[in-house]
């Protein structure tokens, strides 16, 4: 027995990107002309038995892992089926791939896409099938439902404000560095965006120097040896990524600083190797993402969608859903880990 539910996919989606791992895809930013979609009404279709498909960006990838944990966990819930695919860092192999899902008579669609740029063919099929879809990280591309991204602006700003608490009293301008993103990256520009604002406005805080860390170790280490070099009294940084902030940890030590000595330093994302620095005190926080709860929110999403309600868009115009993040430091790490391995 089928059932049809309408739902109508409206004009006007905007593409975003995600970088949750620092995977640097990159999209147009909201209400750009290239993200412009047309209006199209689209039949969705819950079939019986009601199964969805994941198409998973790398299950080799612990963040991924634990994004398809929680779209089972989720599925789970609503006792309906789940069928995941590893697309295994290989753009060809998801579209291939997706498309073999969409032709296993599922109901919902959820992708975290490995180049959003090849997601408007998928999405176009899947609606040919009435399947809604819903893009979980990364970035968008195509008509798409729903996209679930973290909050990565107010990660931002949840780092200036740990800086700002630690220099709340003390005399003197403080020296900030900051370790962007590589060039192009819109989550990186909205993790900055948020720490920059909030920094800016406080007179004791100064911004000395901003580098592309190209979101690697090795290109954190490089952006942070030369701001340390050009700035010996450099007392904070902050990089948009855990990758560059390893690696500025790295500069650091060479420079003879240290979290111990009172330096600050803060990546974003909350991957085990950061977490693992907060241990050893050699890194100051993190702004942790949850892939888990975001998971099972596109779960919650998609069958919304089938049910023809409103999903809770954050972004009605963008058909966005911001997940919240977390600051973890030293005082919240074994709370934050137990949490997380609970949903393991």
């Amino acid at each position: 027995m089928k059932s049809l539910i309408k739902f109508s996919a409206i004009a006007g989606a905007a593409a975003l990107t995600m970088a949750a791992c620092a995977s640097g895809a990159d999209t147009a930013a909201p209400g750009s002309a290239e993200t412009a979609q047309s209006s199209a009404a689209v039949q969705f279709e819950a079939k019986d038995p009601l199964t969805l498909g994941y198409s998973v960006y790398d299950l080799q990838n612990p963040y991924w892992q634990s994004y398809a944990a929680g779209v089972k966990a989720g599925a789970a819930d609503a006792g309906v089926k789940v069928t995941v695919v590893d697309q295994k860092s290989d753009q060809a192999k998801q579209v291939s791939g997706s498309l073999d899902l969409i032709n296993q008579n599922i109901s919902g669609l959820i992708i975290t896409p490995v180049q959003p740029t090849a997601l408007p063919s998928t999405v176009d099929a899947a609606h040919a099938a009435k399947i809604p879809v819903v893009i979980g990280d990364i970035g968008t591309g195509g008509n798409y439902d729903a996209y679930i991204q973290s909050n990565n602006a107010n990660g931002g700003e949840l780092a200036a404000q740990y800086v700002i608490d630690k220099f709340a009293g003390k005399e003197g301008v403080h020296k900030v560095g900051v370790i962007e993103l590589h060039a192009g990256s819109v989550v990186g520009e909205e993790r900055v965006g948020g720490f920059v604002k909030k920094i800016e406005s406080q007179d004791n805080l100064k911004i000395v120097a901003s580098l592309d860390g190209n979101d690697t170790v090795d290109g954190g280490f490089s952006a942070a040896q030369d701001m340390l070099s050009a700035n010996p009294d450099l007392e904070v940084i902050y990089a948009a990524n855990d990758d560059s902030a390893i690696g500025a940890q790295r500069a650091m030590e060479t420079a003879g600083k240290s979290v111990a000595d009172g330096f600050v330093l803060i990546g974003f994302d909350g991957s085990s190797s950061a977490l693992d620095l907060i241990e050893q005190g050699k890194m100051s926080a993190t702004v942790a993402q949850d892939p888990y709860g975001q998971g099972k929110k596109a779960v919650e999403t998609v069958l919304a969608l089938l049910k023809g309600n409103d999903p809770g868009f954050d972004d009605p115009s963008a058909k966005t859903i911001f997940f919240p993040v977390q600051m973890v430091d030293s005082s919240t790490l074994a709370d934050f880990r137990a949490s997380r391995a609970e949903q393991k």
